[in-house]
This record gives structure tokens, C-alpha cells and sequence, in this order.
């Protein structure tokens, strides 16, 4: 009798051990452990006093952290009288690894010329030893950055947000917020929407984190040859300290951008070598502000085209920045 069904194979036992094998695989690397950003808030933090204070204020709390690097610290530039509110005031928060010198004088140049007051800020980890950048969580920095903006509210009547790289990217957070509604206008350079290196990517998938290690090792970076710079940035520090960076730039990443309605203006350069531009440009049109600009630095020396002007990396190209953030903050009244 001839049979005109096919008959069914049942599979091998060796073939149903890799096909388990298989499945058992995926499953532990998709239920691996991930780079979680956790709550989206920022640490507790106490509130800034009023104005007349901030001085004694900034330094009893900095005074917690004695390996502060000099002139690194916390700290307020008066346009006039110490104490004095101005009509400006302008908020600097800086890039991952760096300081407040990473652009200086363009913060300073760009206050002085709008009369304002100028705050820079100091995020968690920053300005101290290797080991001290791998202490600071995403909601410390979060928490950096409004206390920023609460600063800035204590010392002028308008504040301007200049946000560097990741500090960049806190900015964009932070204007997404309720706590950066009342911010008059957001500066972001060179903003961190993603690294140029795409391994870094990995971090954020499971068992990154791992990965990062077993690469890199428990350290990454290596000192510069200029003592400046070695002074203004934490050249060696823990690889750990990319974890909450890259866990903040995918949840900015994937945000609801068009809530944030300040005025932008974003500087970048298409040459960057540390962020990449196609970031930037892809994330840029989501902003929901009416007021947001675009533009394409061609003008600045910097080496790796990231940090874009101050004395250290380009400061030939301070003044003409400096110059172009003040017009634009100028047009926004």
C-alpha cells in the first residue's frame, strides 16, 4: 500500500539539544543584567539659599570633598556686588570627565557681555581623583543639574543654560522638566546624543556592562601631555564611570523631547571625533521649542573637533562663540 502523506521526522536527540541550547542561550543574554537608568529624579538635595548666601553656601558644601582639584570647586562669578541679582544669569554645566575649564573664558565672556552673574557648577565625581569618578550615580548628576538652574534662579531674573557634551545632554534633559521650565535658553555644545566610538553602545545592552570591563579593563584613559589639561580633566578614571553617562544618553535619547520648549541653540561640528554629529542632527527636529537654531561650527582649531573654544583646545575660536551665543541670548528678550 502506497502511503501519500509524508511522514513526519522526528528530530535527532542531538538536534533537540542545540535547538535548547540555542533558546537557553538568548534567554540568558536578553534577561542579562542591563545598565538601568533608574527613577527618573534626581537625588534628595537641599535647596540653595537666598542669594546673599550662595557664597558660604557653595563652600560649606564643597568643603565635604578636600581632593577637589584647585579652582575646580563650585563656585559663582559676581558681574558686580557679590550678593547682587543681575538681570542674566548665566549656568555652566560642563562635560563628562572635565571641569569648568574645559571652555573657559567663552562662559565668562558670553556673562560679562549680557552683565550677568555666572555659575559654574561642579557634576558629582568631577574634579578629583580617578577613583572619584565612579562614585556618582545618573540621579546625582540629574540632581547637579537642577540645583543649577535653582541656582542660576537666585542669581538673576533670566537664566541661560550653557551646557557642554554631557553637560549638554543634562541640559536637554533638565528643559524636558518641570524643574527647567522657567530657563530662558538653552546653549548645548557639542551635545552628547551618542559617542562616536559605537562600542560604547554596547553598555546600555545586556550584559554590557560586563563586556565593558572584560574589554577595557577597570581603568580607561591615559594623562595628557599638557598639564593643563590634565588639571582641567580626570584623564584616567574607572571604566564603571561610563555607566551612568551612556544609561543618561539612551533615556535622552528615547525622551519625549517635544515638551521641551525654551529656545535652543545647538553648536556642533560635522569633524567631531568624540560625539557623533548624525546624533545630534537626528535628535535636533524633536525639540518641540518654536525658537531652536542648528549650526555648524567650521570655524574652530580644536583637535577631535568636540570642545569647540576656551584656552585649552581652541581659543581662537572663543570670541567668535562667545560672540554668537551673546546676539542670540540678546534676541530672546
Amino acid at each position: 500500500m502506497v502511503h501519500s502523506a509524508i511522514q513526519r521526522r522526528t528530530p535527532s536527540p542531538t538536534a533537540r539539544a542545540v535547538l535548547f541550547g540555542f533558546v537557553l542561550a538568548l534567554a540568558v543574554y536578553f534577561l542579562g543584567p542591563k545598565n538601568a537608568f533608574g527613577p527618573d529624579e534626581p537625588a534628595p538635595r537641599e535647596a540653595p539659599p537666598a542669594v546673599v548666601q550662595l557664597d558660604d553656601w557653595l563652600a560649606r558644601s564643597e568643603a565635604a570633598y578636600p581632593d577637589i582639584r584647585s579652582g575646580l570647586h563650585k563656585q559663582v562669578v559676581w558681574h558686580g556686588t557679590p550678593g547682587e541679582r543681575t538681570p542674566w544669569a548665566v549656568v555652566y554645566l560642563h562635560g563628562f570627565t572635565a571641569s569648568r575649564l574645559e571652555t573657559a573664558p567663552l562662559a565668562e565672556t558670553v556673562a560679562q557681555r549680557l552683565g550677568a552673574n555666572l555659575f559654574y557648577t561642579r557634576l558629582a565625581g568631577h574634579g578629583r581623583t580617578t577613583e572619584a569618578m565612579g562614585e556618582p550615580t545618573v540621579q546625582d548628576w540629574l540632581a547637579d543639574a537642577v540645583e543649577a538652574v535653582r541656582v542660576g534662579e537666585r542669581l538673576g531674573e533670566r537664566v541661560l543654560v550653557i551646557g557642554v557634551s554631557t553637560g549638554a545632554t543634562l541640559a536637554t534633559w533638565l528643559g524636558a522638566r518641570p524643574e527647567g521650565q522657567g530657563v530662558a535658553g538653552y546653549v548645548l555644545i557639542s551635545p552628547n546624543y551618542g559617542p562616536k566610538d559605537k562600542k560604547s553602545e554596547l553598555i546600555n545592552q545586556p550584559w554590557g556592562r560586563e563586556l565593558a570591563l572584560r574589554l577595557e579593563g577597570d581603568t580607561r584613559g591615559q594623562p595628557d601631555a599638557d598639564e593643563a589639561r590634565n588639571h582641567a580633566w580626570t584623564q584616567v578614571y574607572p571604566t564603571r564611570a561610563l555607566f551612568p553617562m551612556m544609561a543618561l544618553v539612551k533615556h535622552v535619547r528615547e525622551s519625549d523631547l517635544s515638551v521641551l520648549r525654551a529656545p535652543v541653540l545647538a553648536l556642533y561640528s560635522e569633524g567631531d571625533q568624540t560625539v557623533d554629529p548624525q546624533e545630534i542632527k537626528a535628535l535636533f527636529p524633536r525639540i518641540g521649542a518654536e525658537r531652536k537654531t542648528l549650526v555648524a561650527v567650521d570655524y574652530s582649531e580644536s583637535a577631535g573637533q568636540h570642545v569647540l573654544a576656551g584656552n585649552l583646545r581652541a581659543p581662537q575660536a572663543t570670541e567668535r562663540m562667545a560672540a554668537d551665543v551673546v546676539q542670540w541670548a540678546e534676541a530672546l528678550r
